[in-house]
């Protein structure tokens, strides 16, 4: 008895219900993946709007909280 091997088999699934299943988490998905990619460009084109150039070197840097500042970078300065 202890020679025989058990192989299960798998009953076999509505093709019909299969796709509609397959549907539905493709469409959740795709809403998820939509609202993930509107998040990261929202917050990428906040970040653009709070970056200046600076005068003297020409890299980029954040304004900060206070828009009055000068228009050199931290390092320049």
């Amino acid at each position: 008895m202890k020679d025989e091997i058990i192989i299960p088999v798998q009953k076999e699934e509505d093709f019909v219900a299969a796709n509609l299943r397959r549907d539905k988490y493709s469409l959740v998905r795709d809403q998820q993946a939509k609202e993930f990619n509107g998040a990261i460009a929202s917050r990428l084109l906040a970040q653009e709007k709070n970056q200046l150039r600076c005068e003297k070197c020409g890299k980029k840097f954040n304004i900060g909280d206070n828009p009055k500042n000068s228009m050199n970078c931290p390092e320049c300065k």
